[in-house]
Protein backbone atom coordinates (compact mmCIF):
# COMPACT_ATOMS: atom_id res chain seq x y z
CA UNK A 1 0.00 0.00 0.00
CA UNK A 2 2.71 2.62 0.92
CA UNK A 3 4.24 1.78 -2.58
CA UNK A 4 1.28 2.21 -4.10
CA UNK A 5 0.95 5.40 -2.74
CA UNK A 6 4.45 6.47 -3.31
CA UNK A 7 3.66 5.75 -7.45
CA UNK A 8 0.70 7.56 -7.40
CA UNK A 9 1.99 10.80 -6.14
CA UNK A 10 5.39 10.24 -8.23
CA UNK A 11 3.45 9.87 -11.62
CA UNK A 12 1.44 13.04 -10.22
CA UNK A 13 4.46 15.10 -9.41
CA UNK A 14 6.24 14.29 -12.75
CA UNK A 15 3.08 15.06 -14.74
CA UNK A 16 2.51 18.57 -13.30
CA UNK A 17 6.49 19.69 -13.38
CA UNK A 18 6.87 22.44 -15.53
CA UNK A 19 9.13 22.66 -18.50
CA UNK A 20 11.77 24.38 -16.74
CA UNK A 21 11.85 20.56 -14.25
CA UNK A 22 11.93 19.34 -17.63
CA UNK A 23 15.16 20.87 -18.93
CA UNK A 24 16.71 20.61 -15.75
CA UNK A 25 15.84 16.81 -16.00
CA UNK A 26 17.99 16.78 -19.43
CA UNK A 27 20.82 18.58 -18.21
CA UNK A 28 20.71 16.08 -15.35
CA UNK A 29 20.74 12.85 -17.87
CA UNK A 30 23.66 14.39 -19.57
CA UNK A 31 25.77 15.55 -17.58
CA UNK A 32 29.16 13.66 -16.92
CA UNK A 33 30.05 10.74 -14.80
CA UNK A 34 30.64 11.47 -11.17
CA UNK A 35 33.31 14.18 -9.61
CA UNK A 36 33.75 16.41 -12.93
CA UNK A 37 31.47 19.24 -12.76
CA UNK A 38 30.51 19.14 -9.03
CA UNK A 39 33.76 18.54 -7.56
CA UNK A 40 34.74 22.35 -7.36
CA UNK A 41 31.64 22.94 -5.32
CA UNK A 42 32.55 23.87 -1.91
CA UNK A 43 30.12 21.70 0.01
CA UNK A 44 29.00 22.47 3.60
CA UNK A 45 29.86 22.77 7.19
CA UNK A 46 28.33 21.63 10.21
CA UNK A 47 28.01 23.19 13.56
CA UNK A 48 25.28 23.70 16.38
CA UNK A 49 24.86 20.21 17.18
CA UNK A 50 22.15 19.31 19.79
CA UNK A 51 21.72 15.61 20.91
CA UNK A 52 18.54 14.11 21.52
CA UNK A 53 17.68 10.54 23.19
CA UNK A 54 17.87 8.82 20.02
CA UNK A 55 20.10 10.99 17.74
CA UNK A 56 21.31 14.50 17.14
CA UNK A 57 20.41 17.71 15.00
CA UNK A 58 22.99 19.73 14.00
CA UNK A 59 23.27 22.79 11.32
CA UNK A 60 24.70 23.03 7.27
CA UNK A 61 26.45 25.93 6.18
CA UNK A 62 27.36 26.51 2.81
CA UNK A 63 31.25 26.51 2.96
CA UNK A 64 31.73 28.84 0.15
CA UNK A 65 30.64 30.33 -2.86
CA UNK A 66 27.42 28.92 -4.56
CA UNK A 67 27.69 26.49 -7.49
CA UNK A 68 24.40 26.90 -9.34
CA UNK A 69 24.29 24.04 -10.94
CA UNK A 70 21.01 23.21 -11.90
CA UNK A 71 19.13 26.00 -9.30
CA UNK A 72 19.82 28.03 -6.56
CA UNK A 73 22.49 27.07 -3.82
CA UNK A 74 20.40 26.52 -0.81
CA UNK A 75 22.63 28.51 1.90
CA UNK A 76 21.73 26.79 5.07
CA UNK A 77 20.21 23.32 5.90
CA UNK A 78 18.94 20.98 8.46
CA UNK A 79 20.59 17.91 9.67
CA UNK A 80 18.39 15.31 11.60
CA UNK A 81 20.10 11.58 12.58
CA UNK A 82 17.84 9.49 14.46
CA UNK A 83 18.21 6.09 15.57
CA UNK A 84 14.49 4.80 14.24
CA UNK A 85 15.37 1.18 15.31
CA UNK A 86 17.92 -1.26 16.26
CA UNK A 87 18.70 -1.87 12.13
CA UNK A 88 17.12 1.40 11.01
CA UNK A 89 18.76 4.62 10.90
CA UNK A 90 17.41 8.08 9.35
CA UNK A 91 19.28 10.44 8.00
CA UNK A 92 17.41 13.50 6.85
CA UNK A 93 18.83 16.60 5.40
CA UNK A 94 16.95 19.63 4.30
CA UNK A 95 16.29 23.54 4.42
CA UNK A 96 15.88 25.46 7.01
CA UNK A 97 13.38 27.22 5.88
CA UNK A 98 11.09 24.14 4.92
CA UNK A 99 10.49 25.60 1.23
CA UNK A 100 11.32 22.13 -0.36
CA UNK A 101 8.71 19.59 -1.31
CA UNK A 102 8.72 16.34 1.23
CA UNK A 103 6.11 14.07 0.82
CA UNK A 104 3.40 14.59 2.94
CA UNK A 105 2.56 12.21 5.94
CA UNK A 106 -0.88 12.22 5.04
CA UNK A 107 0.03 10.80 1.71
CA UNK A 108 2.14 8.18 2.93
CA UNK A 109 2.47 7.82 6.72
CA UNK A 110 6.13 6.18 7.25
CA UNK A 111 6.63 4.12 10.54
CA UNK A 112 9.11 6.22 12.92
CA UNK A 113 9.91 3.30 14.74
CA UNK A 114 10.43 3.70 18.45
CA UNK A 115 13.68 5.38 18.68
CA UNK A 116 16.57 3.66 20.27
CA UNK A 117 20.27 5.38 21.57
CA UNK A 118 23.35 5.09 19.58
CA UNK A 119 24.24 1.96 21.96
CA UNK A 120 21.63 0.10 21.23
CA UNK A 121 21.77 0.41 17.10
CA UNK A 122 23.54 -2.14 14.86
CA UNK A 123 24.16 1.03 12.91
CA UNK A 124 26.82 4.18 13.52
CA UNK A 125 26.89 7.82 12.15
CA UNK A 126 29.63 9.59 11.48
CA UNK A 127 30.26 13.01 10.34
CA UNK A 128 33.18 14.81 9.55
CA UNK A 129 34.26 17.84 7.63
CA UNK A 130 37.24 17.21 4.78
CA UNK A 131 38.95 20.85 3.72
CA UNK A 132 38.40 20.37 -0.09
CA UNK A 133 34.56 19.01 -0.18
CA UNK A 134 33.51 19.74 3.27
CA UNK A 135 31.00 17.98 5.09
CA UNK A 136 30.77 14.33 4.63
CA UNK A 137 29.26 11.28 6.82
CA UNK A 138 29.86 7.54 7.02
CA UNK A 139 27.20 5.10 8.42
CA UNK A 140 28.65 2.30 9.88
CA UNK A 141 27.25 -1.48 10.57
CA UNK A 142 30.10 -2.65 13.59
CA UNK A 143 33.85 -2.40 11.55
CA UNK A 144 32.54 -2.08 7.98
CA UNK A 145 31.42 1.04 6.84
CA UNK A 146 28.51 1.19 4.38
CA UNK A 147 27.79 4.11 3.39
CA UNK A 148 30.41 6.89 3.11
CA UNK A 149 29.76 10.39 1.23
CA UNK A 150 33.37 12.00 2.80
CA UNK A 151 35.28 13.74 -0.13
CA UNK A 152 32.46 14.27 -2.38
CA UNK A 153 30.48 17.83 -1.61
CA UNK A 154 27.24 17.46 -0.59
CA UNK A 155 25.10 19.65 -3.09
CA UNK A 156 21.98 21.37 -2.08
CA UNK A 157 19.96 23.58 -4.57
CA UNK A 158 16.15 24.28 -5.13
CA UNK A 159 16.44 22.13 -8.04
CA UNK A 160 19.23 20.02 -8.03
CA UNK A 161 20.66 17.47 -5.30
CA UNK A 162 23.40 15.91 -5.31
CA UNK A 163 24.84 12.97 -3.14
CA UNK A 164 27.89 10.48 -3.46
CA UNK A 165 28.52 7.41 -1.89
CA UNK A 166 32.49 5.51 -2.11
CA UNK A 167 31.58 1.52 -2.73
CA UNK A 168 34.17 -0.90 -3.28
CA UNK A 169 35.34 -1.99 -6.24
CA UNK A 170 33.27 -4.29 -8.24
CA UNK A 171 30.15 -3.82 -5.31
CA UNK A 172 27.37 -5.72 -5.66
CA UNK A 173 24.45 -3.29 -5.93
CA UNK A 174 20.73 -4.51 -6.33
CA UNK A 175 17.66 -2.66 -6.87
CA UNK A 176 17.04 0.65 -8.04
CA UNK A 177 14.14 0.62 -10.23
CA UNK A 178 11.34 -0.41 -12.03
CA UNK A 179 13.94 -0.82 -15.02
CA UNK A 180 14.34 -4.65 -16.67
CA UNK A 181 18.06 -5.47 -16.48
CA UNK A 182 20.34 -7.83 -15.02
CA UNK A 183 19.69 -8.88 -11.54
CA UNK A 184 23.01 -7.32 -10.29
CA UNK A 185 23.57 -4.21 -11.30
CA UNK A 186 26.93 -2.68 -13.72
CA UNK A 187 29.11 -1.25 -10.50
CA UNK A 188 31.48 0.37 -13.37
CA UNK A 189 28.45 2.02 -15.69
CA UNK A 190 25.04 1.94 -14.77
CA UNK A 191 22.24 5.31 -14.77
CA UNK A 192 19.16 4.41 -13.15
CA UNK A 193 16.70 6.81 -14.17
CA UNK A 194 13.71 7.17 -11.93
CA UNK A 195 10.89 8.93 -14.02
CA UNK A 196 7.50 6.94 -14.33
CA UNK A 197 6.91 6.10 -18.51
CA UNK A 198 6.04 3.48 -20.88
CA UNK A 199 8.56 2.46 -23.71
CA UNK A 200 8.08 0.13 -26.30
CA UNK A 201 12.29 -0.88 -25.87
CA UNK A 202 12.37 -1.90 -22.00
CA UNK A 203 15.80 -3.09 -21.48
CA UNK A 204 17.83 -1.03 -19.53
CA UNK A 205 14.84 1.87 -19.67
CA UNK A 206 12.77 3.39 -16.81
CA UNK A 207 9.37 1.90 -16.88
CA UNK A 208 6.20 2.38 -14.75
CA UNK A 209 7.52 2.28 -11.38
CA UNK A 210 9.88 4.14 -8.98
CA UNK A 211 12.15 2.52 -6.31
CA UNK A 212 14.76 4.20 -4.88
CA UNK A 213 16.05 1.70 -2.97
CA UNK A 214 18.97 -0.13 -3.33
CA UNK A 215 20.50 -3.29 -1.60
CA UNK A 216 24.23 -4.09 -1.35
CA UNK A 217 25.98 -7.88 -0.47
CA UNK A 218 29.48 -7.15 0.86
CA UNK A 219 31.48 -9.52 2.78
CA UNK A 220 28.84 -11.75 3.03
CA UNK A 221 26.47 -9.28 4.96
CA UNK A 222 23.31 -7.60 3.15
CA UNK A 223 22.39 -3.80 3.65
CA UNK A 224 19.94 -1.06 2.20
CA UNK A 225 19.23 2.40 1.46
CA UNK A 226 16.11 4.76 0.28
CA UNK A 227 16.18 7.69 -0.21
CA UNK A 228 12.39 8.52 0.21
CA UNK A 229 12.15 11.53 -2.12
CA UNK A 230 9.29 11.56 -5.30
CA UNK A 231 11.17 13.77 -7.96
CA UNK A 232 12.38 12.24 -10.72
CA UNK A 233 16.14 11.47 -10.39
CA UNK A 234 19.48 9.64 -11.63
CA UNK A 235 21.19 7.20 -9.67
CA UNK A 236 24.86 6.55 -10.86
CA UNK A 237 26.97 3.40 -10.32
CA UNK A 238 30.36 4.62 -11.88
CA UNK A 239 34.13 5.25 -10.49
CA UNK A 240 33.61 2.80 -7.38
CA UNK A 241 30.63 5.42 -6.47
CA UNK A 242 27.06 5.88 -5.95
CA UNK A 243 25.59 8.71 -6.75
CA UNK A 244 22.04 10.56 -6.51
CA UNK A 245 21.30 13.72 -8.76
CA UNK A 246 17.95 14.52 -8.24
CA UNK A 247 15.41 17.30 -9.30
CA UNK A 248 14.50 18.52 -5.69
CA UNK A 249 12.91 18.00 -2.82
CA UNK A 250 15.06 16.91 0.28
CA UNK A 251 17.48 14.53 0.76
CA UNK A 252 15.71 12.06 3.61
CA UNK A 253 17.47 8.56 3.60
CA UNK A 254 17.13 5.31 5.49
CA UNK A 255 19.51 2.89 6.03
CA UNK A 256 18.73 -0.56 7.07
CA UNK A 257 21.41 -2.80 8.35
CA UNK A 258 20.18 -6.39 7.44
CA UNK A 259 22.40 -8.54 7.74
CA UNK A 260 20.36 -10.69 5.10
CA UNK A 261 18.52 -10.24 2.01
CA UNK A 262 15.20 -10.74 3.79
CA UNK A 263 16.15 -8.69 6.92
CA UNK A 264 17.04 -5.73 4.73
CA UNK A 265 13.25 -6.24 2.73
CA UNK A 266 11.78 -6.65 6.42
CA UNK A 267 12.90 -3.13 7.25
CA UNK A 268 12.38 -1.82 4.24
CA UNK A 269 8.47 -2.66 4.41
CA UNK A 270 7.97 -2.00 7.98
CA UNK A 271 8.30 1.86 7.02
Amino acid sequence: MVMRKLLCLCAIALWAGSRSAAATRQAVLSAQAPHTQSAACPGYVAGNVSQTGDGFTAELTLAGPPCALYGRDIKRLKLGVRFDTKNRLHVHIKDSDGQQFQIPHGVIALDAGYGVRNASSSLWFDYFHDDSSGFGFRVSRGDQVIFDTVGHPLIFEDQYIEVTSNLPANANIYGMGESPDFFRRNPANTIKTLWNRGSPDLLQQNVYGSHSIYMELRDGLFHGAYLHNSHGMDIVLANSTIQYRVLGGTADFYFFGGPSALDVIDQYTEL
